[in-house]
């Protein structure tokens, strides 16, 4: 049996080949019994007069009894699931092989007593019904090509013998054709199950890279929509969950939906203390504690960095969200534990409800940011709910957003100069460039709004270089000794593009670098200290001085300063404004001129408005101020004439 396997290529070690053709075989056989018991009962009525009746009656009972038994064993064997057994499968093909061949031999061994006792003309209807019913049988067997060719040559091997030995021509002649027409047929049905064999690996193949496609999509459909750090939903799953509940809200679906947003207050703080690592395993915790909040009804997701979406089903009234809010704030305010360490957080969280049904998850997701934006802004670690209030500011900000995105910076933007003095030459050394924009839609807008748009808009870096263009064609008009003091966003640091931009600008300019100073804002150095570390150094590497601006407003300056290239610390106004009546304040302020002193970098305090305040500041050893004590924002030529006036009466002095 393994020869003749292996000879007509049973590939019992392709388990995906066998499978296929025993599914085929149990799918197809039943018809080869069909067809033979139609042959037998044809062929003996045709040779019931020449026959006798044990060749044409007892004979074809027994064929058609085995053929009905076997058919039947075949019906059975369709309801049988032997996917997963291999060695049952082979098993069952070698014996579909070796019934083939015994059917073939049987069926053809009647045929040549019925040939035996019959006359010409049976013997021609003979040798026709059975070579086709024959071929029919074997073609139900293609897909199993040694069961079909040892059908067809078990069966037309002794009809061709007992025809070439009968001496008669024509009987030879049909013998012949048999016998070529049976090995021709053996060959093609070889070649066709080597070529179905190879198709159906080559289905396999397909099948295989189907399937491990659908698993790499489905992967990517769960990373597409969770937080890889946490676990939990990400941003887009977020979003994609409130635009499914308010579209069953505005439905009428559902009573009602709030969405909140969580961000983490002082948690930049520890990730730059104890690392990236350790900043993960603090968000990882974080969102433990969010999901443990809650019972039903509220979808928990991590948007980026230390902020977290909150998305609560029904209908809510703002006591019972601010109540939700606070659980949360005070679930943050626990103490972490990081590798042993009590770390402190906390939380600030603004809420939007859904109230109209005009309000899409956009506009929903965008006041829950206003109102988190409020909460940051007036009281960190509180809830804000989103208000009629909020409402009215929120559309002076877009409008003011709209203004400024089609804003033509070369007509509308201009610049005002604030003298900075120095105390101990009595005169002024720099000037800080402010911008001023007048939009002849909405006239004066004050710079705290338009810098805070033109950095939501993302064209801040296209305003600062423009400005900076304007400053340093000012600039060439003044004395060689001023320095111009020009201020950066955080974003500007922290585009290699924008600061590229910004090199360019300058050389451009012909200006020295070494009387520019650029100031960078305290929170772009904390919230992004690697990348601004880098733009800082290529700026520094081009002449300029770098001033480090509001300083003392952040939580985390001090660990930045000796490492940062500055050059200059600008103390913030609140330094100043208890000077004359609060001995703390004063020193606190001492305290920071002495370390400005002792880092061997120049500082300048700014909100100096009072002689007492400049009294107080030059006993501390304040070098530089800045403020309206010395003089108000000028326009370039008003500056020009401050500075030219100030050094005549100096020299008339």
């Amino acid at each position: 049996m393994t020869f003749f396997s292996s000879l007509f290529g049973i590939e019992k070690d392709n388990h995906e080949l066998c499978l296929t053709q025993y599914k085929s075989v149990t799918a197809h056989a039943p018809l080869v019994y069909m067809s033979l018991m139609l042959a037998v009962i044809g062929l003996a009525y045709v040779n019931m007069n020449n026959a006798s009746a044990a060749v044409t009656i007892v004979m074809p009972l027994l064929l058609v009894l085995v053929d009905l038994i076997a058919f039947h064993s075949f019906m059975i064997q369709r309801d049988l699931n032997l996917s997963s057994y291999r060695s049952s499968v082979v098993r069952r093909l070698h014996v579909t092989v070796w019934s083939a061949l015994a059917l073939g031999v049987i069926h053809g061994g009647w045929v040549i007593i019925l040939l035996a006792q019959g006359d010409a003309a049976t013997q021609n209807l003979t040798v026709i019904i059975f070579s086709l019913s024959s071929l029919g049988a074997a073609i139900c067997l293609l897909q199993l090509p040694v069961a079909a060719i040892a059908l067809s040559v078990s069966a037309m091997s002794p009809l061709s013998l007992f025809l070439w030995f009968s001496g008669e021509p024509g009987h030879q002649i049909s013998a012949l054709a048999i016998a070529i027409s049976t090995a021709v047929g053996a060959f093609a049905i070889n070649r066709y199950g080597k070529d179905y064999s190879r198709m159906v690996m080559k289905q396999r193949e397909v099948g295989a890279k189907k399937s491990e496609a659908e698993q790499i999509s489905r992967l990517n459909r769960i990373m597409a929509h969770q937080d890889s750090l946490t676990g939990l939903a990400n941003r887009r799953a977020f979003l994609s969950n409130i635009n499914a509940q308010v579209a069953d809200a505005q439905k009428g679906l559902m009573d009602g939906l709030s969405v909140g947003i969580l961000d983490l207050d002082g948690f930049k703080l520890v990730n730059d203390v104890y690392g990236h690592p350790a900043g993960d395993r603090l968000l990882k915790s974080a969102g433990r504690r969010l999901t443990d909040l809650f019972y039903s009804r509220v979808f928990v997701a991590r948007l980026g960095g230390d902020e977290f979406g909150i998305a609560v089903s029904g209908k809510r009234s703002q006591e019972e969200l601010r109540a939700l809010g606070e659980r949360i704030c005070s679930a943050m305010r626990v103490p972490f534990d990081l590798d042993g360490r009590s770390v402190h957080l906390g939380g600030s969280v603004g809420f939007a409800r859904w109230t109209e049904v005009g309000d899409t998850a956009e506009i929903l997701f965008e006041r829950a940011d206003y109102a988190l934006y409020h909460t940051k802004e007036s009281s960190r670690g509180a809830v804000t709910i989103f208000n009629d209030q909020h409402a009215a500011r929120l559309r002076e900000i877009t409008v003011v957003d709209r203004q400024l995105h089609d804003a033509d910076f070369d007509k509308e933007m201009s610049l005002m100069f604030q003298p900075i003095v120095s105390l101990g030459q009595q005169k002024t050394v720099g000037l800080e460039v402010l911008a001023r924009w007048n939009s002849p839609a909405l006239g004066i807008v004050t710079p705290d709004v338009f810098i805070c748009s033109a950095e939501r808009l993302g064209i801040i870096n296209r305003l600062t270089a423009s400005l900076l263009e304007k400053a340093l064609r000012d600039a060439e008009t003044w004395p060689d000794d001023l320095f111009m003091s020009f201020n950066l966003s955080m974003q500007d640091i922290t585009s290699t593009a924008a600061v590229l931009k910004l090199v360019s600008i300058i050389n451009s300019s012909g200006f020295d670098p070494k009387r520019i100073t650029l100031e960078v804002p305290e929170t772009a150095v904390m919230n992004n200290y690697e990348r601004a570390l880098d733009s800082l150094t290529l700026l520094k590497n081009l002449g300029v001085n770098i001033a480090l601006d509001d300083f003392g407003t952040g939580y985390s300056s001090l660990a930045y300063v000796r490492t940062l290239p500055l050059d200059k610390l600008k103390l913030d106004r609140s330094f100043v404004v208890d000077l004359v009546r609060d001995a703390a304040a004063r020193a606190v302020a001492g305290s920071m001129i002495e370390m400005c002193r002792s880092l061997n970098v120049d500082c300048i305090v700014e909100g100096v408005e009072t002689g007492e305040q400049v009294r107080i500041l030059n006993k501390l050893g304040c070098e530089i101020i800045q403020g309206y004590y010395c003089s108000r924002p000028l326009s370039a030529h008003d500056a020009r004439a401050f500075v030219r006036s100030e050094r005549q009466k100096k020299q008339a002095g």
